[in-house]
């Protein structure tokens, strides 16, 4: 198996590190969905492969609000760790 290296700064390690967790994956598990996802231009409404796909974590049984929100601070609190000013997605 073939080995990648990549440098990246402490805050985009950091952030990389903190998607991963949201999203229950190891950081290189992650990357390597993503890349994947990416160069194939694999669509998570295509029949592909399943095994590239890749989720934010959030609970179940929730209503779409509250999911929303959710979703919301997670990617706030990744643009925080890289000093990005916070987005809002509306309606949260």
């Amino acid at each position: 198996m073939s080995t990648i290296c990549i440098k990246v700064s402490e805050k985009e390690a950091a952030a990389i590190e903190a998607y991963a967790i949201m999203c229950g994956e190891s950081v290189s598990e992650l990357i390597r969905k993503v890349v994947i996802q990416e160069i194939t231009l694999k669509s998570r409404h295509t029949k592909d492969s399943e095994i590239y796909d890749y989720n934010m974590l959030v609970p179940v049984n929730i209503s779409n609000d509250d999911e929303n929100r959710i979703i919301e601070a997670n990617y706030n609190k990744i643009r925080e760790i890289l000093g990005w000013k916070k987005i809002s997605l509306g309606g949260c």
